[in-house]
């Protein structure tokens, strides 16, 4: 491999002896030690990748068949492309695209539901989802799960523009990208939903998952509301990370969260019921907490602090108070329609198996979340119960 220098006094090296040594560690390597196997699995399905061969002061690469790169080396590209993946798909559904410069000319991409073998049918995908649900792609972790594989776990909210009601569809799960580590390219990307058990292709799961979310009718106004972030989505509630916001809050004398009572008061504190004569919009939703109290979302582009807030006025009868809801993790789950005591403790009831059976901790009391005014027709209606999580992670 080396051939020696005549005008310097290195050591020759035999080719013959270098490939005799090669062979007697390759095959230790096979019988012990963190890379067992690895030989023989390079050796069925590539070709030798280049490594780099120190020798004193000379370098050269060895294209020696069976050669692979160590698992440094290995881990090196991974993290190298997961550096380049987390800014790359930041562009996923933007005008400038992914570089479809690190997929191969044939890579196989599969979800639940969508099935291509080559590089223009995943582009020709990503543009369809682009026009026709605007897609919003969140990405959370990318992370290796072998020697030549990187997984990420995201979100992706969507509008399904093309339907007159225009439902908001969400979907959160991994994706595995499959690299050939001699061409450096995506070879597999493959899907998996959180909301599915199912994830072959063209999953009748999937599929039914799919037309529930588009057939929803639920609306949420356009108003000022508490944000947050869909971390995980089941098939029967889903986790949100929320952002810490402000709240007008009164307490209630019924334990009845479907109750109105507290509305009025809070009502006329934010049409300029305060020390202050100050008028607010009007938010969404509209809690009412099983520590029996109601509380209005208070605009968060327009008072950054709870001291920000005018006060109660000081002829108000009504207890009125200002707090910070602070940052938080949720379960959420739909109650349709107009909901009753009734149908409320048992969505609470459901979302609290639920959690337990997927291993979440659950904290005690529970909110119910109302969107709507009064005057909306029960099919349009949103209606939730949250449950905070304790300890949750992705």
């Amino acid at each position: 491999l080396l051939q020696p220098d005549p005008t310097t006094t290195s050591t020759f090296i035999n080719h013959n002896m270098f490939l005799k040594e090669a062979d007697i560690s390759r095959k230790l390597l096979c019988r012990r030690g963190p890379l067992r196997g690895l030989w023989a699995r390079k050796d069925r399905h590539a070709r030798a990748i280049p490594r780099r061969v120190d020798c004193g002061s000379s370098r050269t690469t060895s294209d020696a068949a069976g050669v692979v790169p160590s698992s440094s080396s290995s881990s090196s590209f991974l993290s190298r492309m997961s550096d380049f993946l987390a800014k790359d798909l930041d562009n996923l559904f933007n005008e400038r695209g992914i570089d479809k410069s690190i997929y191969a000319d044939d890579v196989k991409f599969e979800d639940p539901i969508t099935k291509y073998d080559s590089i223009n049918g995943y582009l020709a995908n990503i543009t369809m989802l682009r026009y026709v649900f605007a897609p919003e792609f969140i990405l959370h972790k990318i992370y290796p799960v072998g020697d030549r594989t990187l997984e990420t776990r995201w979100t992706m909210k969507m509008c399904f523009r093309i339907l007159p009601w225009q439902p908001d569809l969400t979907f959160t799960g991994t994706s595995r990208y499959e690299f050939d580590l001699e061409t450096e390219k995506v070879v597999r990307h493959s899907d998996t939903w959180d909301s599915i058990e199912n994830q072959e292709y063209f999953s009748v799961e999937g599929l039914k998952d799919l037309a529930k979310q588009a057939t929803k009718l639920e609306q949420t106004p356009d108003l000022d509301t508490p944000k947050y972030t869909v971390l995980k989505r089941m098939a029967d509630y889903e986790v949100r990370k929320y952002d810490p916001y402000l709240v007008c809050e009164t307490p209630t004398s019924s334990s009845d969260v479907t109750t109105g009572e507290g509305f009025n008061a809070l009502a006329s504190f934010i049409f300029g019921g305060n020390d202050r004569k100050e008028s607010m919009n009007m938010t969404t939703p509209v809690y009412t907490t099983s520590e029996q109290k109601m509380q209005f979302v208070l605009e968060k582009s327009k008072y950054e602090k709870a001291s920000d807030v005018p006060g109660a006025a000081s002829t108000s009868s009504s207890d009125i108070s200002v707090v910070e809801a602070e940052s938080s993790v949720c379960a959420a789950v739909s109650v349709p329609g107009i909901p009753l005591e009734g149908d409320v403790r048992s969505a609470e009831s459901e979302l609290r198996s639920a959690l337990e059976r997927d291993g979440l901790d659950a904290e005690p009391g529970f909110e119910l979340a109302r969107y709507n005014e009064p005057y909306v027709l029960p099919p349009f209606r949103r209606n939730e119960v949250l449950v905070k999580v304790k300890n949750f992670s992705l």
